[in-house]
């Protein structure tokens, strides 16, 4: 036990002059596979710390994210073994996991510091986030470089393509298996205590009025006009941050394309239980349902703008304690617009495994936008990594700027790929729908041109 801990220190030593660019030799990791197990331990509780920064005081514990760890680890054996084949190199299947292992740790704790709360102002967050990751792949440059050391004149390709290897799960590992981490936000099993109760009377009465004002209030949609109608879902309770997201996705529509009177949010968030509507699938289906009432079918567009946690299956959950209520399907959102006889859908989605909803709604009328097909890295998306990123830049920045919604995709992709690597935001616009945006497009710079000459049009 004392031979594995004095190679532990040793390594991990060698492991930190590696990661901060000092020199280092070979000869300076004890090589061997009690040294991999010990280093894959100090390496899952780096991540566990790591977790614990990145999500704060108010996130549990999960269990789950050991399988993180072994599915982490066996790539990590996998590259070394496809490494040590590529280059006929039998000793690099031992030495390119205990040199990549020993230098992790210091990565995962900078990978995790949560730099806003750090200090780090909001437009410098994402650069400093960026020179991480740059950091971390060249770290795995230098891992295949040191492992390579006797290799002699090929050692320079060799380790370009050791560190490419190397990293490549980084990229592509939420392709393959959604990872999870150590610590994500509580789930509320209860209701606040600070407010009043969902399940109360009281509140049930009331959202019913609170809903009934909200969609009376719709205006109806102008004739020669392609109005857009918008409702924005805050699903869960538990996460405060998509209430923001979706209020600021709002207000960027009404402001920029002329939803102002024709929008709606529905929210899960104890603090707006007697304000706005909550957010249901049944208060989805009567706001879609009113939209149908209020739009011309040939003209106008309803857009739906979804925020919340995704569940294995695909569903987004919708949580709103003690409340049971129903998940988003792919199927169920289908079903809703079908049932109110809307033909031209936009639907965003801010979730992490939101593939199915391309696959279930895209159409020649419908256009369907979603921060990630398949997951990704671990803290890449998410409401803890943060999925709301993708609603700010799709909306902030992209609705907010761009002309068209496949230039706000755009704009929001180059802006959220940055930030969260893994992820694979996706887009699909059929061509009936197209018409129906750029229609829109032109009708919205009609009406800015008219307020900017004191007049009004439709």
């Amino acid at each position: 036990m004392r031979v594995v801990a004095r190679g532990l220190a040793q390594n991990l030593a060698a492991g930190l002059k590696l990661a901060l660019f000092l020199p280092v030799r070979r000869l300076a990791f004890r090589i061997g596979v009690g040294q991999i197990l010990a280093l894959a331990v100090v390496s899952a509780l780096a991540d566990v710390v790591a977790d614990a920064m990145r999500y704060g005081d108010g996130a549990s514990f999960s269990w789950y994210g050991l399988g993180s760890e072994v599915y982490s680890g066996g790539v990590l054996l996998l590259s070394a073994a496809v490494l040590a084949l590529a280059l006929r190199e039998r000793s690099l299947v031992l030495a390119v996991p205990t040199i990549a292992l020993a230098s992790f740790p210091v990565l995962q704790l900078a990978n995790g510091l949560p730099w806003q709360n750090l200090g780090v102002p909001p437009d410098f967050v994402g650069p400093v986030e960026d020179a991480v990751l740059l950091w971390i792949l060249v770290v795995l440059a230098r891992v295949a470089w040191v492992a390579l050391e006797y290799r002699g004149s090929r050692r320079f390709a060799g380790a370009l393509a050791g560190g490419a290897l190397l990293a490549a799960p980084i990229f592509l590992s939420g392709a393959i298996l959604p990872l999870h981490p150590w610590f994500a936000p509580p789930l509320l099993e209860t209701a606040d205590p600070r407010y009043p109760s969902p399940a109360s009377e009281p509140v049930l009465t009331e959202q019913l009025r609170i809903l009934d004002d909200a969609l009376a209030e719709l205006e109806d949609g102008r004739p020669g006009v392609t109005d857009l109608y918008f409702v924005g879902f805050a699903g869960d309770a538990a996460v405060p941050g998509f209430r923001s997201d979706v209020e600021a996705a709002r207000r960027v529509m009404d402001a920029r394309w002329d939803t102002g009177g024709r929008s709606i949010v529905l929210l899960n968030d104890p603090r707006t239980l007697l304000t706005d509507p909550i957010a249901t699938l049944s208060n989805l289906r009567d706001t879609l349902d009113e939209f149908a009432a209020a739009m011309d079918p040939d003209e106008d567009i309803a857009m739906v703008y979804l925020a919340a946690r995704d569940s294995a299956a695909g569903e987004l959950d919708v949580r709103l304690p003690p409340l049971e209520l129903m998940p988003i399907s792919p199927s169920r959102l289908r079903g809703a617009f079908d049932d109110a006889g809307i033909r031209y859908r936009v639907v965003v989605v801010s979730a992490c495994r939101a593939g199915g909803f391309v696959d279930e709604l895209a159409d020649d009328d419908t256009a369907v936008v979603v921060a990630s097909r398949d997951g990704g890295r671990r803290g890449d998306c998410g409401p803890d990594g943060d999925a709301t990123a993708f609603g700010a830049a799709f909306f902030g920045d992209g609705m907010q700027k761009a002309a068209g919604l496949a230039e706000a995709f755009d704009v929001a992709r180059a802006s959220f790929v940055r930030s969260s690597p893994s992820a694979r935001p996706e887009r699909r616009i059929g061509p009936g729908i197209a018409a129906r945006l750029a229609d829109l497009r032109r009708g919205n710079g009609s009406q800015r041109q008219a307020r900017r000459s004191g007049t009004r049009t439709g």
